[in-house]
């Protein structure tokens, strides 16, 4: 995509995964973001870490929409936010009565909402209710920003927090403060959900072939990633796990093969869903 050089590769990159997959993934609409570029990306990827992110990818973005969709049909969730929402689909996926809020930074905000606009004049994404709140979740004066306007946005509602790719990327010090403004701001039983890899990925031939990549695509020169245990996960202040699970796991529930059952040969994702406590 021409016009967006100031976005990196990577981030385009996950809608190609689900795009190759719909069937598993659900997501009709990634295809809207992928290019040519994007697939010889996708094909280094496929060759140099490891060829099943169709199917990981798949099965991430069909856990948050199945357990999203469940929310909203049992506990009445009413605004769905989405924090570093990326080039992710998931408004257009679901019910247009939903509130949608999109976060992340200014210039992918803005570079989404260009082609949003465009693509809903032409018919090929459905109108939905989506307010964009730029912000850089590791700066402490947006994130004060932010929250003041979903404490607006989200006075008496039940929310469903999503913060997807984000947990492993971020410091310690940001995540903490990110998870705290969740805790602030939304009400008693609502969701916050998010994938997160544990400290035994470190020992894992793909985790390695992974940082390698990004350190050489992306400049991802990190020196070692944010991971959570289950134990970090159960503990989060003014929540209550529902349900924790792992990629594998769900390729029993969403795919019923085992493609993914070594170990050795996957990039070993895990997933939580959360409620607020009173």
């Amino acid at each position: 995509m021409v016009e967006s050089g100031h976005i990196a590769d990577s981030a385009f990159l996950v809608n190609e995964s689900r795009a190759r997959n719909v069937p598993l993934s659900r997501d009709r609409f990634a295809r809207l973001w992928v290019n040519e570029a994007t697939r010889r990306l996708w094909e280094d990827f496929s060759r140099e870490v490891y060829p099943h992110d169709a199917i990981e990818l798949g099965l991430r973005n069909r856990f948050f929409l199945e357990r999203l969709t469940e929310q909203v049909r049992r506990r009445g969730v009413t605004c769905f936010v989405n924090l570093g929402a990326g080039f992710t689909s998931y408004p257009f996926l679901l019910d247009e009565s939903l509130d949608c809020v999109e976060v992340d930074f200014p210039h992918v905000l803005a570079y989404k909402k260009t082609r949003v606009d465009r693509w809903q004049r032409e018919g090929r994404l459905p109108r939905r209710r989506i307010a964009f709140l730029p912000a850089d979740l590791n700066d402490p004066d947006d994130l004060r920003a932010l929250e003041g306007n979903l404490q607006d946005r989200l006075a008496g509602a039940v929310s469903f927090f999503l913060a997807e790719g984000l947990t492993y990327y971020l410091p310690a010090e940001s995540l903490q403060r990110l998870f705290a403004l969740c805790a602030r701001v939304q009400g008693e039983g609502s969701f916050l959900a998010f994938d997160f890899w544990t400290p035994a990925v470190e020992g894992q031939p793909v985790f390695q072939r992974f940082v390698r990549f990004c350190a050489d695509r992306f400049g991802h020169r990190a020196e070692r990633y944010n991971l959570l245990s289950e134990e970090d996960v159960a503990s989060l202040p003014g929540y209550e796990v529902i349900e924790t699970t792992d990629v594998q796991a769900l390729e029993r529930e969403f795919a019923g093969t085992s493609v993914l059952a070594d170990p050795a040969e996957i990039l070993p994702e895990n997933y939580a869903l959360l409620v607020r406590q009173p």
